[in-house]
């Protein structure tokens, strides 16, 4: 990764006087319980490194268990750090707030509606957000895609879980070859698909922190789009701090990011990922609960614009516990 010298502050860090102790939630049981396993892993790192009182549990889907568990360390604060099915789409969010402490990212409404691809991309063309066109399928209907009688797409087109993340699922599409291997595949990625027009050119990825828009970044890949293992593999992809863009175009997609995490309610952290073909640019989703691995974009944006993780972390549960 490529790490611009950026001249703004460092900001100095003020750890909370009324959280002591803090439970972060890893794991899961999702397709992306890897990932979840390693963001956590590195935020109750650094949270112990505060001097805060740090257990980590790692969520498995049994209610019971996971509560014995979560009362019996009696936290001050949750970090939830599990992505997919169960973490971010609401459902976690739902049994945090019966359990009535703090905790991070957005809350179940925002969680759900956020994590449905579709019906977000709805309520930012609603608001006046461009998007990618799409058409929403089953997977059952995915075997009859572009045959005589079934949903129709114009190639080039991205086929994705609506409710799925790290781009776990998806495929590009760009002839028939393509769509072929993906109908021929055991879809196992849930009920709800998207076909959504590829946008070819930049992929940009806005970061906002408690309502205010903190920085952006470009990414470049090895691999034909930025999927599990560019996002996730050491080398995978370059996170360009400084890029060539039209102010203008900047300032777009910072408005862009806005306006969809607003309408979602969202809160907290969560960063907005956005297509630019030259001309114009593009919403593709929101991310209420991004990694926080060595390799996320969120700690990489956060510290070119003078955030440490520490920091990070600490602003987090501030906004939260206010």
């Amino acid at each position: 990764m490529y790490y611009a010298h950026n001249p703004c502050y460092v900001e100095s860090l003020v750890v909370s006087s009324s959280v002591k102790k803090v439970a972060v939630l890893v794991g899961g049981w999702s397709s992306e319980r890897e990932v979840s396993l390693r963001s956590g892993g590195n935020v109750a790192r650094c949270l112990a490194g505060m001097e805060y009182e740090v257990v980590e549990i790692d969520v498995k889907k049994d209610l019971r268990y996971f509560t014995d568990i979560l009362y019996a360390a009696a936290p001050d604060f949750v970090f939830n750090m599990l992505h997919g099915t169960g973490g971010e789409d609401g459902v976690m969010q739902g049994v945090l707030d019966m359990y009535g402490v703090p905790y991070s990212s957005s809350g179940v409404l925002s969680s759900a509606i956020s994590f449905d691809k579709s019906i977000c991309k709805k309520l930012a063309r609603f608001s006046g957000v461009r998007v990618a066109d799409w058409v929403d399928i089953t997977s059952d209907e995915l075997a009859n895609v572009n045959l005589p009688g079934g949903r129709q797409m114009p190639y080039p087109f991205v086929v994705k879980p609506v409710m799925n993340g790290s781009s776990v699922g998806v495929s590009l599409i760009f002839n028939e070859d393509d769509l072929i291997k993906v109908k021929s595949s055991n879809w196992n990625f849930g009920r709800d698909v998207m076909l959504e027009q590829y946008i070819p050119g930049r992929e940009f990825t806005v970061m906002i922190l408690n309502g205010e828009v903190i920085g952006m970044v470009e990414i470049t890949c090895k691999s034909t789009f930025y999927d599990y293992s560019s996002k996730y593999d050491v080398g995978g992809s370059t996170h360009l701090m400084e890029f060539d863009l039209p102010e203008s175009m900047r300032q777009e997609m910072y408005d862009m990011t806005k306006t969809v995490h607003d309408v979602c309610r969202c809160r907290d952290v969560a960063r907005a990922d956005i297509r630019y073909d030259g001309e114009h640019a593009y919403f593709l989703e929101i991310n209420t609960q991004p990694g926080m691995t060595d390799q996320s974009l969120i700690p990489d944006i956060a510290r070119f614009n003078g955030i440490s993780m520490e920091a990070l972390l600490q602003r987090m549960i501030d906004a939260a516990c206010a």
